[in-house]
């Protein structure tokens, strides 16, 4: 799972910018053309000005910000998937029969989306 998460990880933080979608054309800055997110990198792999010219004024980076989202939501699906450690294939079965995985699944969903 963890070279799982980290190859995922990898390829939405260093190629996001190629296959990400961004819906919002204002958000897409200087490339309105392109329909993928702008690169939350501050400077270009050249050295030149990327995302820096636009943090002022617009705060972090959308794309970063989908990163960690991403991230949160495998770790998520991880304790789902890790609280079964025998060779069950169901995965759900009897998820309601432990209060503390409930409430600290909930809150961790809860605290994303105050989080994000």
């Amino acid at each position: 799972m963890a070279c799982y998460m980290v190859s995922v990880m990898w390829a939405i933080c260093f190629a996001g910018e190629k296959f990400f979608p961004e819906p919002d054309i204002k958000f897409r800055f200087d490339r309105p053309e392109i329909p993928f997110v702008y690169p939350g990198r501050r400077f270009d792999w050249d050295g030149t000005d990327l995302f820096i010219k636009h943090e002022k004024k617009y705060g972090s980076s959308r794309h970063l910000s989908n990163v960690f989202n991403v991230f949160v939501v495998m770790c998520i699906f991880n304790i789902i998937n890790a609280r079964i450690i025998n060779d069950k294939l169901n995965i759900f079965s009897g998820i309601c029969n432990n209060p503390t995985f409930c409430i600290i699944f909930v809150f961790i969903a809860i605290a994303q989306g105050i989080i994000v």
